[in-house]
């Protein structure tokens, strides 16, 4: 038997149609099989369970979600964004018992058959009590699309996440879902955790900052912005016999623009000039961490915000449950994190660092390029010094040994 613990399955408000599915692709993924196998399994079993939905072939039990009332259901605020209150607000209404705090209320989200828009209302408006269903089918219908794509494709795509041959998309194409809608998002700026580990342990500077954005520079003359070099291309560059005709060279060696003639001075990227630059989009990533836009890792939801909810449900971090809750069960991710800012000041420190550069290489192979990179530190110290101040100004890249000490 599989313990389940962390998954969105073991929560409540899933149906038991989804925890099946879930199960399955579990037993898949663990079961040992190649990767190709286990892929094509899932993608055969989805399109076989939506055509089954679809068909009526789901038994009505499988559709039914389960929510306990924390308080009467009468005292809750938002009442009307709740399918379970709802429920049971008009149970209690009628007569029926089984709707006080700590009761647990079974729904089904379903749409009208007698209206030209089916979905017309929100998801805690179209809640109805199996009964209910049961009593008059030729008014309510389930909501298939609801749980093929609120229920259903939500588990299955955070089960795949990591999977090679499969995608939020090619997942929701097997549901019958528009796989436009189902788009995957970068992982790099909202795994925070996966972000802190590489940056410990890669050493290679080319995948260490794979996703960075360039350091840009703007001409002072004719405001053309390139794209500039990092110094450690200099010594490919100068171990070239065209070294003369390479762009990375003569950047380096000129500090001009490589669009503007070379009769002129004014186009020449001055000590001053690149330190400010450098500061200047240092400054504009700053901000973008300070900005704090947070986005629900819903495929389906697509909501964002810069406030954070402070509203707190289960074992959920607080500050993470989406505000669509419960249309939607996703949880809020910051799409710029400290890990995120840190690698990109670090990339700006590596792309200036002529010293670090020289270290790398052997006693044998320093000599020829020490004079080359003397001069060319000269021009770029400050901007080096400035970006490395910014840089270690991050937490991030602290430890505070206070927070590990133990007082005795």
């Amino acid at each position: 038997n599989i313990e389940r613990k962390g998954l969105d399955m073991v929560r409540r408000d899933w149906s038991m149609l989804s925890k099946e599915i879930g199960d399955f692709c579990l037993n898949q993924i663990l079961s040992g099989g190649t990767c190709d196998d286990v892929i094509e399994s899932i993608h055969n079993s989805l399109v076989q369970v939506q055509a089954q939905m679809k068909s009526g072939q789901i038994e009505l039990e499988k559709y039914i979600i389960t929510k306990s009332l924390t308080k009467a259901p009468e005292d809750y605020p938002d009442a009307k964004n709740q399918p379970h209150v709802q429920v049971a607000l008009r149970l209690k209404q009628n007569g029926f018992s089984g709707c006080s705090a700590g009761d647990t209320v079974p729904y089904i989200i379903c749409s009208q058959q007698d209206s030209d828009n089916t979905h017309s209302g929100g998801i805690a408006q179209r809640a109805r009590h199996p009964d209910e269903l049961k009593r008059d089918p030729n008014k309510w219908m389930i909501d298939i699309e609801y749980y093929l794509s609120q229920q259903i494709h939500p588990v299955v795509s955070r089960l795949c996440a990591s999977i090679e041959g499969t995608s939020p998309a090619r997942l929701a194409e097997c549901l019958g879902l528009d796989s436009s809608k189902f788009q995957s998002r970068s992982i790099g700026s909202s795994n925070e955790d996966t972000s802190t580990m590489l940056l410990s342990v890669i050493d290679d500077e080319d995948e260490r900052y794979r996703g960075c954005e360039p350091l840009r520079l703007s001409c002072p003359s004719c405001t053309n912005t390139f794209e500039c070099p990092a110094v450690s291309s200099l010594i490919a560059s100068l171990s070239d016999p065209n070294e003369g005709k390479d762009a990375t060279v003569n950047f380096w060696r000129r500090m001009r623009c490589p669009r503007c003639p070379d009769d002129t001075d004014e186009c020449r990227v001055s000590p001053a000039v690149l330190a400010n630059q450098i500061k200047r989009q240092a400054d504009n990533f700053i901000n973008r961490y300070y900005k704090g836009l947070l986005m629900c890792d819903d495929e389906g939801c697509k909501y964002s915000t810069h406030i954070v909810n402070l509203r707190v449900m289960g074992d959920s971090e607080r500050g993470t449950i989406c505000p669509n809750y419960p249309q939607c069960n996703g949880r809020l991710v910051r799409q710029y994190t400290e890990a995120d800012l840190y690698r990109q000041l670090s990339y700006f420190c590596y792309v200036l660092d002529a010293t670090r550069c020289l270290d790398k290489l052997d006693q044998k192979m320093r000599l020829p390029f020490e004079k080359e990179f003397a001069v060319l530190n000269q021009t770029i110290s400050s901007a080096f010094l400035e970006i490395q101040r910014i840089r270690d100004r991050c937490a991030f890249g602290w430890v505070q040994l206070t927070d590990l000490a133990v007082s005795i």
